[in-house]
Order: C-alpha cells, then structure tokens, then sequence
C-alpha cells in the first residue's frame, strides 16, 4: 500500500468519525452506544465506495449543495444542540463538528448522486427502449392513468361527500352567493371557478350540498387529467412502462392525495397548475419532433394564467421566471416565436385581470398587513422579549399598536395574532408612513440579529428542515376532514357507509400514520425533503451544458421562495402541496435532459 493510499483511507477514517460525532451531538444515540462502532464501520466503506464511483467527477454543484443542506439542517438544530453547554467555546465546537459531520456527508452522498445521474447510468435506468412509441402506446398510458386516478379518488369523495369544506372554503361560497363581498383574499380566480359549478348545479337542483359536490367532482376529475397529463410526459421522453406507472402509484395510493383532491381549497388546483406548467415546459423543451403541437401550448398558457391567478405568491413566482426565460430560454427553446407570443399573451391576460378587470368589479384585495407576516413576526419576536428599542423607536411603535396583550397573544410560528394586532392599531398610519416603519425594522433587525434569525426559522422550518420534528414543532398531513360548522346550511352527507367505509377510513388512517413512522415512505409526506429533491435535481440540471433546460424547475423553486418570504405559519403542507405533486417528475426529469423525445 503507498503512503498516498495510507493517507486516503485515514482521511476517509477521520470524515467517518466526524460524521458519526455529529450524530451523537444532534442526539441520536448515546456516546457510549455500541452502534456508533456498526455506523463507523458502514460509513467507512460508504465514503470508500463514493471516493472510488465518483473519481474524475467535478461538479460545483455538489460541493455548494452540500454546504447549503448542511447549514440548514444544523441552523434549525442549533438550540438543541448548544442548550447543554454554558461555554460560548463548547457551543462554537458542537456548532463546526455538526456542520461539518453533516456536510461530508452530504457531499459524499450528492456525488454518488450526482455521478448516476451524470454518467447516464440514471437515463439507462429510466428510458425505455429507442424504438419509437405508437400513439395507442400514449393514449392507453394516458386514459390508463385517468381512470385509476378517478377509482382511487371516488372513494374518499363519496365518505366525505359534498367535500371537505374549511372557513376559508365557506368564505369563497358566501362570495358566490352574494352574501359576502368579492375579495382576491382567497384568489378570485378559485372562487370564480367555484361559481362557474356551483351557480348552474344550485339553479337546476336547488340543493347548496349537491352544487357543492358537483364542484368537488370537477377539481377532482381537472386533477385527474392533469396528473394524467404529467405521467403521459414523462412516458413520452422516454421513461419505461413500469417507471410511469409507478409514478401513477405516487398519486393514487398516498392517502393524503384522497384527501387533498376532495378539498375545496385554492391549493389543490394550484398544484395543478404548476403540474402543468411544468409538464407542457418539458414537452417544449425536449422536441424530437417536427413541430410544437398546439394543444401543448394552449395547456402552456392556461398553465400560466391559472399559476398566477390561483394564489398570490403565484403571481410573483411567474414574474421570477421572466428574467431567466430571457437569459437561458431563448437559446433553449426550438421555437422562440411561439412560446414568446404564448407567455406574452399570459402576461397581458394575468395583468388584465389581476388590475383592470378586479377594479371595475370592485374587488376586495388583501389588506396591506397581510403581506407583512414575516417582517411584523419578526419585529414582534424583539417587542415580546422585552429588548430596549430606544425612546424614539417606542415612540413609533406605540403610535401603531397597542402592546398590552403582546406577551399573551404572541406565538412563535403562527403570524396571524401579531397581523391581528395590527389591523386592531392605526394601519392607515403605518401604511403612509411604510418606510419609515421599514427602516425601524431593518435596524431592529440590526441591533437584535440573533433574535430575527431565531423567529425566521421558527416562522419557515417546515418548508425546508428535511424532516417532521417531533414535539411542538411537528405538522400533520390531510388531516383534515369533513364540513366546518356554517349558517348556510351545508352539511356532510356520506354516499358510502358501511363496512365499506370503515374499510377506506381505516386503510386512510394507517397509512397517514405510517407517513410519521416509515422510513423512506415518510420523505413523500415531509416538505422539507421535497425542497432538498428539488435542489439536487436544480443541481444536476445545472451541472450539465444546457442551463435552458432547467427552466421547467425553477417556477415550483420560486413557487417555494415566495413562501418562505410571507407565510403566515411555520409549516402548513398546503402551502408547498405543489412540490410533493412534482416529485415524481423532480427524480425522473434531470436523468432526461440531454436526450430527446422518441415521438
């Protein structure tokens, strides 16, 4: 063995050590449990195999990912993990051997990663063979998926019959029945939707539950042809049978997608809409044939619009992608022409709407203070803890809210009592003077940064920590259930009872509850870990000479950006719904984008 080699194996020895020291800071086992000597040895021969797989690789890509996943898992442990320790020193040690224990192997894990998916060994996974597919091949994929979709659903429709409807569902009817003024609070675009079914089926039937129900059907059968739609993509660039409907599995056996799809919320659909977006980007994107079929652009731009209208943070996604539609897409897209006259005319339509249109309907918008859930989170973090702004700076404060009830009202992941007591203060006032306002929170901010960095988190972990924390800050998936109380008169009305019932629940139930048990199974129900998916496959993609063919990524990424800049609670699955959708087409995508359609 030369002394090269010798000094190889003891670095791999001493990153395997560090690597398992990091996991008995963060808790897992005690230091003195056996298993630590098992878990040396199996990271051993793990870093062992990734130095030998990934030799020649070079790729910045997995070095910059591994950090940012390392510093965020070890940003959201730090309380945890320095609350024993008194000394600053002791704190700083535990903080770097965490970080880097992590990071390595992040990086080790990344590589091999990155070296499947680079070397072609992922698209020789995935493709099928290069014999042409007929189109019976594609409709059979196509209606296959939609009616198995429809079956798996029906289910949980007929148990939760006419839906599953929450305040905010009851807020959105009472706007179609006219007992409730318009508002783009819950998107007018949804509630209008809302209407379009329930308006005709009330007329004909007379009853508010079945017109509900009739809309309940129509998201749910959207849903269906949509998910179709994306399983038909993927099938298209090549991906084997048994792959694609394996991807089907994804969206007809995970319980909370028998939830989701009979929720009369904005999210669904929305989800919906970046499935489409994404889907019709990578038809585009990917032409092995003569020319764009124009069904795919039209579903392109009703992508669009329905991704911008659906929910706020929507819209500004959609903006996000113009600059980079006009730095890489040019070069990427076949037809230039085409997808520019399809996202000009998006534009004009979403700003038509969104502007002249809601104004001469006198559309309610969100209030100034909804769009200030962090920044007012934040600042009320520093009021709560009782730290010295400064005579002046008090001064500005008490003109704008009464802080009284402050310590009572105040929680650490949920914005909505501190938006509350603003709107209870003086927001005229603190809408005409916003920058002054800014400014006092941006030197806050400044004189207290522990303090805003610590609420950050608390405020957005569940969209990007890779797991369910236990304990307060753990969140639940789907489960919600049934009809909330209201004065219209709209109740539950179960189509299925019976063993039946008891049957799908209890079968909905284990397997909701495995999602927080199985590993492996439990990443599909964790947002965080979606986020993680995302990036890796944004890096892969990056890593190759094509940056266009990224594009399809980055919508549902900024999606998650626009997120973490205004959520009004910590961890809600909802809100990040879209990513889960996209998992499928996140892992598949990357191992397809230097090879083109077999059409």
């Amino acid at each position: 063995m030369t002394n090269k080699k010798r000094w190889a194996d003891l670095i791999l020895v001493i990153q395997a050590f560090v690597t398992i020291w990091s996991f008995e800071c963060l808790g897992m086992f005690g230091a003195s449990n056996i298993i630590w000597l098992i878990l040396l040895v199996a990271i051993i021969l793990l870093y062992r195999f990734s130095s030998g797989y990934t030799a020649g690789l070079n790729t910045k890509t997995a070095l910059v990912t591994a950090a940012v996943f390392s510093g965020l898992y070890s940003f959201y442990n730090m309380t945890g993990i320095t609350k024993q320790y008194d000394n600053l020193l002791f704190k700083a040690i535990v903080l770097f051997v965490v970080f880097t224990g992590i990071f390595i192997l992040f990086y080790h894990g990344l590589r091999i990663v990155y070296k499947w998916y680079l070397s072609g060994q992922a698209l020789d996974f995935f493709k099928a063979s290069d014999t042409p597919l007929s189109k019976g091949i594609i409709s059979r994929v196509f209606l296959v998926s939609f009616i198995l979709c429809m079956l798996f659903w029906l289910p949980g429709y007929l148990y939760e019959f006419p839906g599953i409807i929450t305040p905010d569902s009851i807020n959105q009817i009472e706007q179609v029945l006219s007992l409730a003024p318009l508002s783009n609070h819950h998107p007018l675009a949804h509630t209008f939707l809302i209407g379009l079914c329930l308006r005709p089926a009330y007329a004909i039937t007379g009853d508010l539950n079945i017109a509900i129900g009739f809309y309940t059907f129509v998201q749910m059968v959207l849903m269906a042809l949509i998910v179709s739609y994306s399983v038909n993509t993927l099938k298209l660039i090549g991906l084997k049978l048994r792959w694609a409907y394996l991807s089907l599995a994804f969206y007809t056996l995970i319980p909370f997608q028998w939830v989701y799809m009979v929720t009369v919320w904005k999210d669904v659909l929305f989800a919906g809409f970046i499935m489409l977006f994404v889907a019709t980007f990578i038809r585009v994107l990917l032409p092995g044939i003569e020319k764009i079929k124009i069904s795919d652009l039209i579903l392109h731009f009703i992508a669009c619009v329905g991704t911008a209208l659906f929910r706020s943070n929507g819209l500004y996604a959609f903006f996000l992608m113009i600059p980079f539609l006009c730095i890489w897409g040019f070069k990427a897209f076949k037809y230039r022409k085409r997808m520019i006259y399809t996202w000009g005319l998006s534009l004009a339509v979403i700003l038509i709407i969104r502007f002249p249109v809601m104004g001469a309907f006198g559309v309610i918008q969100a209030d100034f203070v909804e769009s200030l859930s962090i920044p007012i989170q934040l600042f009320c973090r520093v009021l709560v803890e009782d730290k010295d702004l400064g005579m002046e700076d008090t001064m500005m404060v008490d003109k704008v809210i009464d802080t009284t009830y402050i310590h009572e009202l105040y929680a650490p992941d949920f914005a909505d009592n501190m938006k509350e007591l603003f709107r209870a203060g003086d927001t005229d006032y603190l809408e005409e003077h916003i920058f002054e306002y800014a400014a006092l929170w941006i030197r806050t901010g400044f004189k207290y940064p522990g303090l805003y960095i610590d609420e950050y988190k608390n405020m957005t972990y569940g969209y990007w920590y890779p797991d369910n924390p236990s304990g307060e800050g753990s969140y639940t998936v789907a489960d919600n259930d049934g009809v909330c109380n209201n004065a219209l008169g709209i109740e539950r009305k179960w189509l299925m009872g019976g063993a039946l019932a008891r049957l799908w629940l209890k079968i909905r139930e284990i397997g909701t509850k495995l999602g927080t048990m199985l590993p492996v199974y439990s990443v599909l129900f964790c947002m965080g870990a979606a986020f993680f998916i995302e990036c890796i496959s944004i890096g892969i993609v990056l890593s190759r000479k094509h940056k266009g063919k990224i594009l399809p990524l980055l919508l549902p990424l900024f999606a998650v950006c626009t997120v973490l800049i205004a959520t009004p609670v910590a961890a809600d699955f909802r809100y990040t719904y879209f990513l889960t959708m996209l998992l499928p087409t996140i892992i598949i995508y990357p191992a397809f984008t230097d090879y083109k359609l077999t059409e």
